[in-house]
């Protein structure tokens, strides 16, 4: 397959990701599939490159935010991720975080994968504990069968997942589960620094985007600094509290209205404000045209 198409359809997939064939290469040993998979996207992709990067500039270029599955079918994945290197081999899992810079390595052995693109907002909402994202799942964990058993042999199959079964609340719950660690404890070495501070205050932030006691101070109380601290890096940060939260909040809408079933009923807006953690219909509108142009009701048609 000529590199420029895989590329191409890498793009349009899975956002600014980029591949790096190798030098004077123009042609890869791969394919690049978009299909369907439990009302989700998924990529089926094999390739031989030397590897694909997610830079900073790819990251502020996606409006969309994802945590991509991946499930190794042949070969292997050598990823790096928040600066923690991980090899994934076929018949393991991944869940790789498309808001953070990132390296995934092939040294010109062909590997095929698939990658399930799940709803970043919508997945990190119910996660009660920290998830273990930029960790493989290995083979031998208690949870690799069931999630082995959750994908099926070929394209067609995985084309007949997506009508008999849309609602991807069934792979939520199974993802969180097996990517939750027995234990959850917050290591005092990761509040040591500016940066580690402010990804575990986000991270605390998604996972309570409707918790009517959110605020800059219960965020502060709840990962155990100051509420000056914690405003302080929002700011070196370029963002703040406020601004970060209804970005969030807005993205999570989005992804609501997306996965809305069309056939079923009208959308609801004002439970879709409601479930994004919005108490007035008329803030979360006027915040939401300002943010994407339109209306809540003419994004979920035009996405559905």
């Amino acid at each position: 397959m000529h590199f420029d198409e895989w590329h191409s359809r890498l793009h349009r997939t899975c956002g600014h990701y980029y591949g790096v064939p190798g030098r004077g290469r123009h042609d890869i040993d791969g394919h690049f599939k978009a299909v369907r998979f439990h009302g989700l996207d998924m990529a089926n992709v094999a390739c031989d490159l030397d590897l694909i990067e997610r830079s900073p500039d790819g990251i502020r270029r996606d409006e969309n935010e994802h945590i991509f599955l991946f499930a190794q079918l042949s070969g292997r994945s050598l990823v790096e991720q928040q600066g923690q290197q991980d090899i994934v081999e076929a018949g393991e899992f991944y869940l790789l975080d498309s808001t953070k810079v990132a390296q995934i390595r092939y040294q010109r052995r062909t590997s095929h994968f698939l990658s399930v693109h799940l709803p970043r907002g919508t997945f990190l909402l119910e996660a009660d504990n920290k998830l273990a994202i930029g960790r493989t799942l290995r083979s031998g964990h208690p949870m690799n069968a069931a999630m082995r058993a959750l994908f099926t042999k070929g394209e067609g199959k995985w084309r007949n997942a997506w009508h008999r079964e849309r609602d991807p609340s069934y792979l939520f719950d199974l993802v969180r589960i097996a990517f939750t660690p027995e234990q959850d404890a917050m290591d005092a070495a990761r509040m040591s620094s500016r940066e580690n501070r402010f990804a575990l205050a986000v991270s605390v932030m998604e996972r309570n985007l409707t918790n009517p006691q959110l605020s800059l101070n219960w965020l502060a109380r709840k990962i155990g600094i100051s509420e000056r601290q914690l405003q302080r890096d929002f700011l070196d940060n370029g963002t703040s509290f406020i601004q970060l939260l209804r970005k969030k909040r807005l993205v999570l809408a989005t992804e609501l209205l997306s996965l809305h079933r069309p056939a079923e009923s009208t959308v609801n807006i004002t439970d879709v404000a409601m479930r994004s953690g919005f108490n007035d219909i008329s803030n979360f509108n006027r915040s939401f045209k300002g943010r994407y142009g339109c209306s809540p009701s003419q994004y979920a048609r035009e996405h559905a």
